[in-house]
């Protein structure tokens, strides 16, 4: 099991992926930083669940995809507000995102994550478990696991948006 030092340091080194996955799934950066600490405290209290510290990045990602879905879930059952009221409120900044964040946000939301995961983050099998596309897509090619054919579908398939 971690001890604090370790645990502290696991985070801090999993900090930037912790906000790329975020920012992919939430796009406000207060719910970003919120869903991030969040995590962060879940995980520490549930460390002992924790089976093999060298899969803790993996681990904590996944911490934190639920605590995204659950934030979008609070999301959906807010009240709407008044137009009036809307306009009020000052748009972002339109630098306030990169090129990436653009582009990342412009995909349909069952590939955005994936894609995130796969190349940003460089886990081995992009997959959220609502999105079977990287399943259907691999038997397609016939390829099974391997990465590279994975890259190569993906790109087809996912960054230029052609259909299934």
């Amino acid at each position: 099991m971690m001890d604090k030092a370790e645990f502290t340091a696991a985070v801090l080194e999993a900090e930037p992926a912790l906000y790329r996955v975020a920012k992919a799934m939430l796009r406000s950066e207060q719910d970003c930083a919120d869903a991030a600490q969040q995590a962060i405290l879940r995980a520490w209290e549930q460390l002992d669940t924790l089976r093999r510290p060298k899969y803790f990045k993996t681990w904590l990602t996944r911490i934190l995809i639920n605590e995204c879905r659950a934030i979008l879930r609070l999301r959906q059952r807010l009240a709407p507000y008044k137009q009036e009221q809307a306009e009020c409120i000052p748009a972002p900044a339109a630098d306030d995102h990169s090129d990436l964040y653009e582009a990342l946000l412009s995909l349909d939301e069952k590939y955005r994550l994936p894609v995130v995961l796969f190349y940003l983050e460089g886990f081995k099998r992009a997959r959220s478990p609502d999105c079977s596309v990287c399943r259907r897509v691999r038997s397609k090619a016939g390829c099974g696991q391997r990465a590279s054919c994975s890259a190569r579908i993906w790109k087809e398939r996912v960054l230029h948006d052609v259909p299934e």
